[in-house]
């Protein structure tokens, strides 16, 4: 079960040292969004493990997807399947 605080807590101290682009925080914020609004979703982040939570804002911040409901469907269906 991925700790989603413990992650957003890492991903927004490293942000604002300046070791990672600001798209983390983006995409943190929408994972944020979609946990409190999307069952399927918080259901997914309660079954994975941290570092599928990790690689998941890596491809998200790579496609420049934070603001796209629709990736993030995609994305689960993907890695549910």
């Amino acid at each position: 079960m991925a700790n989603l605080q413990h992650i957003a807590d890492r991903i927004f101290r490293n942000v604002d040292a300046g070791h990672l682009v600001v798209g983390y925080s983006a995409s943190m914020g929408a994972l944020i969004d979609a946990y409190d609004d999307d069952p399927d979703f918080h259901a997914w982040i309660d079954a994975v493990p941290g570092s599928a939570v990790e690689k998941l804002l890596v491809c998200m911040v790579r496609a420049g997807a934070w603001e796209d409901p629709g990736w993030l469907a995609a994305w689960i269906q993907r890695e549910a399947a």
